[in-house]
């Protein structure tokens, strides 16, 4: 019996300490002001976008995606992306799972392809000279032969 006196007593005590109103722990207006500003800062994002801009496009769970945009509607962005399969298809994704979208800079496709192009070249020169060694070396083995 004095054990649950004790509880009792300890409950009531707290409830006073903490208040029963004081429900911290449960503030969802904190929660709709960050949803609010995240949806304004995405808003903003997109006022500067269109049709058949290129961006990087970063998802509330962390994924990031690179995107075509193809349509901007008032709670949905529709973009054109690469699967997997290196095929490309239209996701609508809506406005509330973006975390964040910035336009791509132009400059780092550039820099990936200008990279590409180069090492493309640079094995071209290695195949060639691969294969005019190996011309010269059949050429030497045909001369000592007769």
């Amino acid at each position: 019996m004095k054990r649950v006196i004790a509880v009792i007593v300890i409950a009531a005590l707290t409830t006073l300490m903490v208040g029963i109103d004081r429900t911290s722990w449960a503030d969802q207006k904190s929660d709709q002001e960050k949803a609010e500003k995240q949806r304004k800062a995405v808003d903003k994002s997109l006022g500067g976008m269109g049709r058949g801009t290129t961006a990087t496009l970063q998802r509330k769970d962390g994924t990031k995606i690179d995107v075509v945009i193809e349509a901007i509607n008032p709670d949905t962005v529709t973009v054109w992306r690469q699967n997997q399969d290196r095929s490309v298809g239209t996701e609508t994704i809506p406005i509330a799972d973006i975390a964040k979208i910035e336009k791509m800079d132009p400059g780092k496709a550039a820099k990936s392809h200008k990279a590409l192009i180069g090492t493309a070249i640079a094995l071209g020169v290695i195949v060639g000279l691969v294969a005019i060694c190996a011309s010269s070396y059949s050429d030497q083995q045909q001369i000592s032969k007769s």
